[in-house]
């Protein structure tokens, strides 16, 4: 089912380049349609979770190339939303305030960062959200390389205790 969809969204896109529909190469974004017109069912959990540990726990059982995928298109212009794309921000503040999982929150970020980046620049009502998570990730950065220092202080003092 999601091989179909890769395959399907993939050659859409191949002929989009090539007619030259694509912005990138002059054509006009207003006519283009979005590579998937069905909901996904990341899509569906995304919309439908009260908890994010439900989307958590979708990804984490989820292949990369398909959580890969599922991030290009949650921004409107690649299939998506306005309220998917704010929906997984929130999905990310709130892993990232737990403060679990770090890794992964982490990676998922960079991720839907690299794919919806210019959506996200240029859709204002997102930017308080964008700020928040600056400031959250930040300060959780900050705590877990406090962590990490603590945690090289000790090993070196045992080594230097054991000799």
């Amino acid at each position: 089912n999601s091989l179909t969809i890769l395959l399907v969204s993939i050659s859409i896109s191949t002929t989009l380049l090539s007619s030259g529909i694509n912005a990138e190469y002059g054509g006009n974004t207003e006519k283009m349609k979005p590579v998937r017109d069905m909901e996904s069912e990341f899509q569906r959990v995304v919309m439908q979770s009260t908890d994010p540990s439900e989307i958590l726990k979708f990804l984490e059982s989820s292949s990369p190339s398909f959580i890969d995928i599922e991030l290009q298109s949650l921004a409107p212009m690649d299939g998506g939303s306005h309220e998917l794309v704010e929906k997984f921000l929130d999905f990310l503040l709130s892993g990232l305030q737990l403060r679990s999982n770090y890794d992964m929150v982490q990676a998922y970020l960079a991720v839907f960062l690299k794919y919806n980046r210019k959506y996200l620049i240029e859709t204002r009502s997102l930017h308080d959200k964008l700020r928040n998570l600056k400031s959250l990730h930040s300060d959780t950065w900050t705590d877990l390389q406090l962590k990490i220092q603590e945690c090289l202080c000790v090993t070196n003092f045992l080594k230097n205790a054991t000799l």
